[in-house]
């Protein structure tokens, strides 16, 4: 059986804002990454490159095909983290006063145990840092959370 990574977060903010933060570059680089770009087809489908600073010069990049966006419901797309190309979906369920978003990621083969838990964590970070931001508007990234690095402290 091969590893799929699983999380889900409650966030007070409806359907509708959650699915535009995951559908737009302007919304992965407000609390995520640094330089993303998304590309769209008429057909709903397109390319989402996925782009960090490290140190304010190197850029990482990742990224791929994007498969599905269903608006308020869905978001799905691939990238390549570790050796396979996987598949990264978010859903969007109404709950209570906002949405329940669910992450699910598959396609790793028994050989990449180091990227998928390393994808495990990160997404759960990645959660943890749309939520703060949908429901605060608080941005953490290095050289912008108070000025403060908290790897120095």
């Amino acid at each position: 059986m091969t590893p799929v990574i699983k999380h889900q977060t409650y966030i007070k903010s409806k359907p509708e804002k959650v699915f535009h933060t995951l559908t737009t570059a302007p919304g992965w680089n407000a609390w995520f990454t640094d330089r993303t770009t998304i590309e769209w087809n008429k057909d709903g489908t397109g390319e989402i490159r996925l782009r960090w600073a490290v140190m304010g010069e190197k850029l990482i990049e990742d990224g791929g095909k994007i498969i599905e966006a269903i608006p308020y419901e869905s978001f799905i797309f691939q990238w390549c983290p570790g050796v396979s190309q996987t598949t990264v979906i978010f859903k969007l369920l109404p709950y209570r006063e906002g949405t329940l978003v669910v992450l699910k990621e598959h396609g790793y083969s028994n050989k990449e145990m180091d990227a998928c838990i390393g994808c495990a964590i990160g997404w759960g970070e990645a959660l943890t840092l749309l939520k703060i931001f949908l429901e605060h508007g608080i941005v953490y990234k290095k050289d912008l959370f108070l000025g403060v690095d908290i790897t120095d402290l």
